[in-house]
């Protein structure tokens, strides 16, 4: 009797929760909805699409490409004249500063020729001061002679006055001779010729005086002459022992700048040859390390964006991943036919020479073009496929309603894009599209809208 009553009570529970989840359901279909409060329905209706006109901006880009890290200054340096190699040369790892010897060579031949070269200048010097004393001697001749021709010109005039009184006085008296006497004539006679003798004398000495003169005037002009060979003989002296000299300098394998031996390639008693004699490999090979380049090939499709000053993030993999900033110091300009690639060097500062050649980095060039028209990126689109080809579009506002705009692009980044031509639509149907340019007032949507757009 008990069981049966727990059965019966059981099954009316289960008509119960039934009855209630059917009156539940009934009361729940039958709710009236509750709608947006009109201020809400008014801010849908009114909402406009978000529109933009195209601005002038900078347009951004980031070229990131492996690089290689290389001394500022490689120099190799070779054997100018044959020598034997002296001791005491620098070995690799050395550090030495500009004009400090990294190896000498023993020349003997080379001594002895420059020995020789300033003998000669010395012997050259000595004849100069002959040549001197021997112009001074000839100038000396060549005055005493100026003094004698003018000594016996005075003589000459003088005699030429006796000669003329002579004659005078013995041409007067011979015209008296009727009231002179006779011996009085003949001693005016014979003091005219013996004053014609002093004369014709006189013209003599001065015609010899004049003669040395001259052979004066021509021994001075040969000493100065002399002279003049004796300075050029000491000039070409002077070379030939200044020539000799710098070849034996040679002998000495001094460093070009402040660097660091990387490679050597001699021993004490090495006998080298000029590079001339076909000699190929250096003697050393030394690295400057105070700066350093770093090479990097930028992609052809890149190459526009990478100018001279461009920023730069240089991470380097031996120093931890660590990032050195620097900027594009020069470029090849050109690109390589084979590799399609412009080569970009910056110059990084190496202090405490953590960097070293041959390491591996990779640069991050920070690249800009300012003052570009340009559209944000998510207002333009660009459809088409590799077969058909792709065409790019924005959609302009025209008449309060959108239509689509075929445009050409240039450069972009993240966010913008430089736009360079856009298509109008034909203005009758013998017309056919042209290209124009932007003029900067265009009505574009911000978020190009999906689906069919009228053109």
């Amino acid at each position: 009797m008990h069981q049966l009553l727990e059965v019966v009570l059981s099954r009316l529970h289960r008509r119960l929760t039934l009855a209630f989840a059917v009156c539940f359901a009934w009361s729940g279909c039958q709710r009236v909805p509750v709608e947006a409060p009109p201020s809400a329905r008014e801010e849908k209706a009114e909402a406009a699409p978000a529109v933009v006109t195209p601005q002038r901006a900078s347009i951004h880009r980031e070229v990131s490409n492996p690089a290689s890290i290389e001394a500022f200054e490689e120099t190799p340096l070779l054997a100018k004249i044959s020598g034997y190699v002296k001791a005491g040369w620098k070995d690799r790892g050395a550090y030495l500063s500009k004009g400090q010897m990294l190896a000498e060579l023993w020349v003997p031949e080379r001594e002895v020729d420059k020995r020789h070269k300033e003998a000669l200048l010395r012997q050259a010097e000595s004849e100069i001061k002959q040549a001197r004393q021997a112009v001074t001697v000839a100038t000396a001749a060549y005055k005493s002679a100026e003094a004698k021709v003018a000594e016996s010109e005075a003589k000459l005039q003088a005699g030429q006055a006796r000669y003329n009184r002579m004659k005078s006085q013995y041409d007067r008296m011979s015209q008296m001779h009727q009231v002179v006497n006779k011996e009085n004539i003949e001693e005016a006679q014979l003091g005219y010729l013996t004053a014609r003798a002093n004369l014709a004398e006189a013209e003599a000495a001065v015609k010899f005086a004049q003669a040395f003169q001259v052979e004066s005037k021509a021994r001075w002009d040969k000493a100065e002459a002399d002279f003049r060979v004796a300075e050029d003989r000491r000039d070409v002296a002077r070379e030939e022992r200044d020539y000799s000299h710098t070849m034996l300098e040679y002998s000495h394998v001094t460093a070009p700048y402040d660097c660091v031996v990387t490679q050597r390639h001699v021993v004490t008693g090495d006998f080298v040859q000029p590079a001339t004699n076909g000699q190929s490999k250096p003697l050393f090979v030394v690295h400057r390390t105070d700066l350093m380049r770093v090479f990097v090939q930028v992609p052809e499709m890149e190459s526009s964006w990478v100018q001279k000053g461009v920023s730069a993030n240089i991470r380097v993999q031996a120093l931890g991943g660590r990032m050195l900033p620097g900027q594009v110091a020069r470029i090849s300009w050109s690109v390589d036919g084979g590799t399609r690639t412009m080569r970009a060097e910056i110059d990084l500062s190496n202090e405490g020479g953590r960097l070293r050649p041959g390491m591996y980095a990779y640069v991050t060039l920070n690249a800009e073009i300012p003052d570009l028209l340009a559209l944000p990126l998510s207002a333009v689109a660009k459809e088409g496929d590799v077969t058909s080809g792709y065409q790019t579009y924005c959609c302009e506002m025209r008449d309060g309603k959108p239509r689509r705009l075929r445009i050409e692009t240039g450069a972009s980044d993240e966010r913008r894009v430089h736009i360079l031509r856009k298509q109008l639509p034909p203005q009758s149907s013998a017309e056919s599209a042209r290209w124009s340019e932007f003029t900067g007032s265009e009505i574009i949507l911000r978020d190009y809208p999906r689906g069919s757009i009228p053109d």
